[in-house]
Parts: C-alpha cells; structure tokens; sequence
C-alpha cells in the first residue's frame, strides 16, 4: 500500500564520490530551474538525502524512474569535468502521493 506524504524533495547521491553532496546540490539547482513550479510547491521543506553505490547504480535506477513514475518531476546531473557519460545525482520531487517514496524505500539514506 502507498502511503500519502507532505511534499518533499530526494536527492540520490553515489557513495563512490567524495564531492556527492556538492553533485547533490548541482541536481537541486538544476531541478528549481526546470520545474519552478514544483520547488515552488516543495518550498524548502523536507530534502532527503538517499545513496546509491556508484554511476552505474545511478544509471540503473535512472532507468526505473523513467519506467516506474515517468510522469514525476526529477532531474539528472552529470558533472562536466568528470567526462563521463555517468550521472553524479539525481533531484526528484515528491508531490504528496506517496509514489516516489514507495519507488524509492530499497534505497538508503546518504552520509557523510
């Protein structure tokens, strides 16, 4: 059963960068300038920070985003000077449905 929530906003960071926080950030930016509306909605209120092993993991989940909750608001960063065709973060906002949350549960929180 998917369980409704206050509107907030997941970063998913990879645990194989040092700098994941900053990537995170990036992603966060990235989304308030593509979905103003959204981050309006969220207003500063909750962000979590969930983390994957590494770019492939990203990718991969990347993948089950576009199948699973496609209709969701999220953004993808890939940092330039790392030349690689891997993302570093990923931004997606939770409208209160309860979804992204539900899609996201196996992934689990960011430290450090």
């Amino acid at each position: 059963m998917i369980k409704p929530c206050e509107p907030r906003m997941y970063m998913i960071l990879r645990e194989d960068l040092a700098f994941k926080w900053n990537q995170g950030a990036h992603a966060l930016a990235k989304h308030a300038l593509q979905f103003p509306k959204e981050f309006e909605v969220w207003n500063n209120q909750y962000l979590i920070g969930l983390s994957v092993f590494n770019g492939l993991a990203l990718s991969d989940l990347n993948n089950k985003l576009l199948e699973e909750i496609g209709l969701f608001k999220y953004s993808i960063f890939f940092e330039p000077d790392l030349r690689s065709e891997l993302p570093t973060a990923i931004c997606i906002f939770e409208d209160g449905s309860g979804e992204v949350s539900h899609a996201l549960k196996d992934l689990k929180l960011a430290t450090k």
